[in-house]
């Protein structure tokens, strides 16, 4: 089979042809020989939001659109959106004026929006993500795990509220970046719900005190509940092999996070320009006992809509997957 690059692929769909002409032998985005590749929800991070408002039905579309029916649902397209506290136009036309909110601004609005969730979190009833749930399945479109970021602003009547309604949502799974601190306060309403945490893997010596490669053996030893949502992009930045990696945590791997990462705590690059061995894990992948999908992330600096890169990057895994 010919080489063809992920840029290759992206001048394709981006001019709008058609991306299944050069793939008619392989289904999409699908099951192929328990290797089932599908797509995290955070990739399109342009679609407009209304305030208040989730944005399942843009997703779902941008799902057909780019014709993946597997996916991670990052939870932020369920719940309202955060308020845009960038630099906006104001002023009139004659009088056009750039509005840059103050620091004391923005974190007043951030506090604010934080309350709002919570709120919002512990007051929504189940129904609300029964109807969401039925929207993915009527799409059919498989969730296999919700994404959300834990942190020390929740409160634990929050953190049972996230349990409840990830099941409601028919998920049994949800992942997240965390420290050890929070895994180990996850891990009671884990056990009590039946849902497993997914610990989602971050770059080695981060800032935040997120778990890393060194910590992913003691933070799965917390409970058996624990898994990995394991972050190949994540580990190449670390200077860790992510086919390794997957070898040695493989039992515990819920699912896998495709990004492209440069080596030595390098940004994500374009699928097949950054240092992460993508095929190499999609081979690891394919041995493996148990089926464990892999999911594309976009989040580098892309030239297309986030439909056009999504849409690329599944081109690309799929041509691997062959």
């Amino acid at each position: 089979m010919a080489t063809v690059t992920r840029r290759e692929f992206g001048r394709v769909v981006i001019a709008g042809l058609p991306l299944a002409a050069g793939l008619r032998a392989t289904p999409l985005f699908g099951m192929d020989n328990a290797l089932t590749l599908g797509v995290s929800t955070s990739s399109f991070n342009d679609l407009a939001r209304v305030p208040g408002r989730d944005n399942v039905d843009d997703v779902i579309r941008a799902l057909k659109n780019v014709r993946a029916t597997h996916i991670e649902l990052a939870l932020g397209n369920v719940e309202p959106p955060a308020p845009n506290t960038g630099p906006t136009k104001g002023g009139s036309a004659a009088y056009p004026t750039l509005i840059i909110l103050t620091p004391q601004q923005i974190a007043s609005i951030t506090a604010a929006y934080r309350r709002d969730v919570r709120s919002w979190r512990l007051q929504t009833n189940t129904a609300f993500f029964d109807q969401v749930r039925q929207k993915f399945e009527d799409a059919r479109i498989t969730v296999h795990a919700c994404a959300l970021e834990y942190n020390d602003s929740f409160t634990d009547d929050e953190i049972d509220a996230t349990f409840r309604q990830v099941k409601s949502l028919g998920v049994a799974t949800v992942s997240s970046p965390m420290t050890l601190a929070m895994a180990q306060r996850l891990a009671p309403f884990a056990a009590r719900h039946g849902v497993s945490v997914a610990i989602h893997n971050q770059v080695d010596g981060n800032r935040a005190g997120a778990i890393a490669t060194p910590q992913l053996k003691d933070a799965l030893a917390l409970s058996p509940a624990f898994a990995l949502k394991l972050d190949v992009g994540n580990l190449t930045a670390s200077n860790c092999d992510a086919v390794a990696e997957l070898r040695t945590y493989q039992s515990r791997v819920s699912h896998v996070l495709v990004k492209d990462r440069l080596r030595n705590g390098g940004t994500s690059q374009h699928l097949g320009e950054g240092d992460t061995p993508i095929a190499g894990v999609l081979a690891q992948l394919r041995t493996s006992a148990r089926s464990i999908p892999a999911f594309a992330e976009y989040d580098y600096v892309g030239v297309g809509s986030s439909q056009d890169e999504v849409a690329a990057s599944l081109a690309y895994l799929t041509a691997l997957a062959k």
